[in-house]
């Protein structure tokens, strides 16, 4: 019986752990669970939704499947799966200020 209890809660701090993480970021980024779990709406096939996390004020940007190539926008990629791991759910959280996005997207446009 000890066992028993002993794993759920390991299980319990783990959870606790993780919704620990989860909330604070959902609150920065002003995320609901009603936006968090609905449809990916206004995005378009070939797409997906980036959210730039840092700065004053958070920015969804609707990205093309492209990107995924270009070297600065990987080294983003790294660094929000050093950030935030590879358990997002809905948009992409990218750890940069939304400036250096733009300017990632303007040189690939260029």
């Amino acid at each position: 019986m000890g066992k028993t209890t002993s794993s759920c809660s390991g299980l319990l701090l783990l959870w606790k752990k993780g919704f620990g993480l989860v909330v604070p970021m959902m609150r920065k980024l002003k995320i609901t669970t009603t936006t968090l779990f609905s449809g990916p709406k206004g995005v378009k096939q070939g797409h997906f939704v980036v959210i730039a996390t840092e700065g004053c004020k958070p920015e969804r940007f609707l990205i093309e499947l492209g990107y995924l190539h270009h070297p600065d926008f990987v080294k983003l990629l790294k660094q929000a799966e050093e950030e935030f791991g590879f358990s997002q759910v809905g948009a992409l959280a990218i750890p940069c200020q939304p400036d250096h996005l733009k300017r990632i997207i303007e040189s690939k446009k260029g």
